[in-house]
């Protein structure tokens, strides 16, 4: 798991991750982008959980070979990351004891508005239209002294205090570290940029 935050309206799509890989206890941590940009099909795909899920699914839909939008690979991802996740479970057992989600932010061809949706492997994939606004994953249950009007540039206090409050459980607990990098996605196209350290 990791730190996922996004805000959205009709014309922007904002996505801040950490970088931090944390496997388990026995492996050291590495880093990875955790949202790619897709320009040409002027979207955005982020993923939680599983980093093999999330590898294996960019690959998919960047090799497309015709013209989608985010509306588009809505209509297929559903059954698509099922049988994805299926597969990568039968030939990578511990993934058994695994979640992922799959994020996916764009701009409709039809609207020209900014749409996203996750997908839950606990829900079997099925399509989720995110609400406009923005989204906090893992929930942060304390915002004292975060400007949360101020996003992205708060996202590393948001990311600091998701880390607190994760180091206090025993269980289930979400490693965040690493670097804050932000994909912004706008009608004028991407900028992608770092917010610097969290460690």
């Amino acid at each position: 798991m990791s730190s996922l935050l996004f805000y959205t309206d009709e014309n922007d799509a904002i996505v801040a991750t950490d970088t931090l890989l944390h496997y388990s206890v026995d492996t050291p941590p590495g880093f990875a982008s955790k949202a790619i940009s897709i320009p040409h099909m002027r979207m955005i795909i982020a993923g939680t959980g599983s980093a093999l899920l999330f590898s294996r699914w960019i690959g998919l839909v960047n090799n497309q070979g015709f013209a989608l939008d985010v509306d588009t690979v809505d209509a297929h991802a559903p059954q698509e990351l099922q049988a994805l996740w299926s597969e990568l479970n039968r030939y990578v057992p511990a993934l058994q004891d695994q979640t992922a989600t799959i994020y996916h932010f764009g701009i409709s061809d039809d609207s020209g508005k900014i749409h996203g949706f996750a997908y839950r492997s606990v829900s079997d994939f099925k399509s989720e239209r995110l609400d406009y606004g923005l989204g906090v994953k893992p929930e942060l249950m304390n915002k004292a002294g975060i400007d949360l009007d101020s996003f992205p540039a708060c996202a590393p206090d948001i990311m600091r205090a998701q880390s607190r409050q994760e180091d206090e459980k025993a269980l289930n607990r979400v490693y965040i570290g690493g670097s804050v990098q932000v994909t912004h996605l706008s009608k004028h196209g991407f900028s992608i940029y770092s917010l610097g350290d969290l460690d």
